[in-house]
C-alpha cells in the first residue's frame, strides 16, 4: 500500500472510531436525558394535578391524553409518580400513562396502567420485587384508593411475563382490580412484565 494509501485508510479508521465513540456516548447519554426530562415534566404534572382545572376535568370525566389523572405511590418499590391519561409515546414519556379504554381508579373493573422501566423516570424499574401484600396507592383529586398485590393465580406467579401483543391482560374483572405493565426484559420491549393489585380500601380525600 502507497503512503498515501495508508494515510488515507488511517483517516477513515480514526472517523469510525470518533463515529463509533460519540454513538456510544450517545447510547449511555439517553437514559439519562430521558430521566431529566421526565423529571421536568414530572413537576408540570404536580403543579397541574393539584390545581382546580384538573379536579373539575377528572369528575366530570374529560381528563384529555397526556393530562395528569392518578398519583401512583408503591412503597416497596419507592415509587411517587403521577400518572398521565393515555398510553400514547407522549403520554408514555411522561413516565406512566392509564390505558383509556379501563375504569378510573377506585372504580369496579380493571384499571391499568403503562410505565416504563428504563427511561422517562422508570418509575416501574424494580416492578419484578412486588409480592404478595405489597401496597399501591393510587392518589386522585377527590380520594385515596390502597391497593394490595394478590398472591399468583392462573397457574402462573404474580407479576409474570406476557407476550408483548397480549392485550387480555387489560381486559375487564369483575372485582376492583389494578394491573401494572412494563416492558420486559429490562431494556427490551420484546416482552411485557405484568403484576396485578386488588382493591382493599378507599379513602375520600
Amino acid at each position: 500500500m502507497t503512503v498515501k494509501g495508508r494515510r488515507f485508510l488511517a483517516m477513515g479508521l480514526m472517523s469510525l472510531a470518533v463515529a463509533t465513540a460519540i454513538g456510544a456516548a450517545g447510547f449511555v447519554a439517553y437514559p439519562f436525558y430521558t430521566d431529566w426530562k421526565a423529571g421536568n415534566t414530572q413537576e408540570d404534572l404536580r403543579a397541574a394535578f393539584a390545581s382546580s382545572d384538573i379536579k373539575d376535568a377528572y369528575g366530570e370525566g374529560r381528563v384529555r391524553d397526556s393530562q395528569p389523572l392518578t398519583r401512583i405511590m408503591i412503597p416497596a418499590m419507592g415509587t411517587d409518580t403521577i400518572v398521565v391519561e393515555g398510553t400514547s409515546a407522549k403520554a408514555l414519556n411522561t413516565g406512566a400513562g392509564h390505558y383509556p379504554n379501563t375504569p378510573l381508579p377506585g372504580e369496579p373493573g380493571n384499571v391499568a396502567i403503562a410505565g416504563h422501566r428504563t427511561t422517562y423516570g422508570k418509575p416501574f424499574a424494580n416492578l419484578e420485587i412486588l409480592k404478595e401484600g405489597d401496597k399501591v396507592i393510587l392518589e386522585t383529586p377527590f380520594a385515596k384508593h390502597t391497593y394490595e398485590v394478590i398472591s399468583g393465580f392462573g397457574g402462573h406467579k404474580n407479576p409474570w411475563v406476557v407476550a408483548a401483543n397480549d392485550w387480555t391482560v387489560a381486559e375487564q374483572a369483575p372485582e376492583s382490580m389494578l394491573t401494572l405493565t412494563t416492558c420486559h426484559p429490562k431494556g427490551s420491549d420484546r416482552q411485557r412484565l405484568v403484576a396485578r393489585a386488588k382493591l382493599i380500601k378507599t379513602e375520600a380525600l
